[in-house]
C-alpha cells in the first residue's frame, strides 16, 4: 500500500471547460501543475508552478504523480498508449474524463478493459461526485444503518446549454445520456452498490429502464453531423428502489446537480437533499442542514480525495472494488446507453443482472445514418 501524496500533475487538454478548472485546483492546492494542449492558453492563467511543456512525447514521459486526460475519448489513444505501458515498470495513476468511449463505439470500452486490466495501471474515472465529501457524509449516515432500504432517488442535474451568448455552449457534445446523464446513473450506481454490497449484489435482482428525450437547439449547428438529445426524463426501478431522473440542458434550464434519498433505516423512515453546485451546495438531512461550505471546489475535492484514496488503499483495491474504475465507468456507459435506447424504442427495457447489462448493445451506431441532420 502505498503513502504517496499528491504533489505533482499532468493535465492534457488543460485549457478545456474541466481541464482549466483542475490545472486551478492543483495551482490551488501547491501542486506542481504541468499542462499540454496546443491551443492559446488562458490570459489569467500565471504561476511559477504552472509549467507548459511543448511535445506531446515530452509531456506522456514526465515524473508526475498523477495524469488527468482532460480530453474527448476520440482524443485518448496517444495517452493511453504511452501511459499504459509504463505501469510495469512504475506507479501510474490516471484520471480520465467521461464518458468511457463516444456512442457510436461501443466496442471501444472493452478495449480498454482488456488494455487496462493487463497494463496494471490506476485509472479513474472523473465522475466528481463520488468523490465529493457530501458524498462520503451521506454514506456515513446510510451506512450507519444495520438495516437500510431505499425507496425512492429522485436526481436533477440541468443547465442552460442552449444560450447562445455563451462561449461555453459551443463546445461540441454527444448525446445527453452520455454527456451529463451518465454523472447521475454514475451516482446512483456507485449508492445502490455501497448500500447493497457490490454493482452486482445491487442490481441482482433485475432492474427497468423507461425515458424520454427532446432534441438539443445546438448554437452552432453546422459542427453536428446529427442532431443530439438534449434532455433526458427517466424512471429506472431497481428492486425495490424507485429512481426518477431529470437531465436537461434546454433554454432557461435551471442549474441543478440535486439528489433527493428517501428510504427506511432500522425502521426509521428518512429523506436526505443534497445539491453538489458550485457555489449552492448544501446537505440536508431529515429536514437539518448540515455544515457545508457552498463554494467548496468539487475539483480540489476529486485531488485530495485521490491523494486520500492512494494512502489508504492498494491499486487491486481500488481497481477491483466500488469505486470509478473502468469496470465501474463501463456499467455507467452501458447505462447512458440504455437511457437513449430507451427514448427511441418508447417502451421500457428489463436486465435481469449486471450480466445482461454488460452484454446490452444499444445499436446507436446503427442508427446513426438514420438521424435528421441540423443542416
Amino acid at each position: 500500500m502505498t503513502t504517496r501524496s499528491l504533489q505533482s500533475i499532468a493535465i492534457a487538454g488543460a485549457w478545456g471547460y474541466i481541464g482549466q478548472k483542475f490545472t486551478e485546483a492543483g495551482l490551488d492546492l501547491g501542486l506542481d501543475v504541468y499542462v499540454f494542449d496546443p491551443g492559446p492558453p488562458p490570459e489569467d492563467l500565471t504561476s511559477s508552478r504552472l509549467h507548459r511543456v511543448e511535445h506531446e512525447v515530452e509531456f506522456y514521459e514526465l515524473d508526475t504523480d498523477l495524469y488527468h486526460l482532460a480530453l474527448h475519448p476520440q482524443h485518448r489513444s496517444t495517452a493511453l498508449s504511452r501511459l499504459l505501458p509504463r505501469a510495469g515498470i512504475e506507479d501510474i495513476l490516471i484520471l480520465n474524463e467521461k464518458p468511457m468511449a463516444q456512442p457510436e463505439t461501443p466496442s471501444e470500452p472493452l478495449r480498454l478493459l482488456r488494455e487496462i486490466g493487463a497494463s496494471g495501471a490506476t485509472v479513474l474515472f472523473d465522475f466528481p461526485e463520488l468523490f465529493d465529501p457530501l458524498t462520503h457524509r451521506l454514506m456515513e449516515f446510510l451506512l450507519a444503518f444495520d438495516e437500510v432500504r431505499l425507496d425512492e432517488i429522485h436526481i436533477q442535474r440541468s443547465k442552460d446549454r442552449e444560450a447562445k451568448d455563451n462561449p461555453r455552449n459551443r463546445k461540441q457534445m454527444v448525446h445527453i445520456q452520455y454527456q451529463e446523464s451518465v454523472h447521475c446513473l454514475a451516482f446512483v450506481l456507485n449508492l445502490l452498490s455501497q448500500v447493497g454490497g457490490g454493482t452486482a449484489r445491487a442490481l441482482e435482482d433485475g432492474f427497468t429502464v423507461e425515458a424520454a428525450s427532446e432534441p438539443y437547439d445546438a448554437p452552432n449547428p453546422e459542427v453536428y453531423s446529427y442532431v443530439v438529445d438534449g434532455r433526458c426524463d427517466y424512471t429506472m426501478t431497481v428492486g425495490q428502489t424507485k429512481i426518477h431522473g431529470h437531465t436537461n440542458f434546454k433554454r432557461h434550464a435551471p442549474w441543478r446537480k440535486q439528489r433527493l434519498i428517501r428510504g427506511v433505516g432500522d425502521g426509521v423512515p428518512f429523506e436526505i437533499d443534497v445539491d453538489y453546485l458550485e457555489g449552492e451546495k448544501y446537505l440536508r438531512i431529515g429536514g437539518r442542514d448540515l455544515d457545508v461550505d457552498p463554494a467548496d471546489s468539487s475539483y480540489e475535492a476529486v485531488l485530495l480525495t485521490l491523494q486520500k484514496w492512494r494512502k489508504e488503499r492498494s491499486p487491486v483495491d481500488l481497481m477491483a472494488g466500488i469505486y470509478p474504475n473502468p469496470s465501474f465507468a463501463f456499467l455507467t456507459y452501458q447505462l447512458s446507453g440504455a437511457l437513449w435506447k430507451a427514448s427511441r424504442k418508447g417502451s421500457q427495457l428489463h436486465f435481469d443482472t449486471d450480466a445482461d447489462l454488460r452484454a446490452f448493445h444499444p445499436g446507436f451506431e446503427d442508427a446513426v445514418e438514420a438521424f435528421p441532420t441540423y443542416t
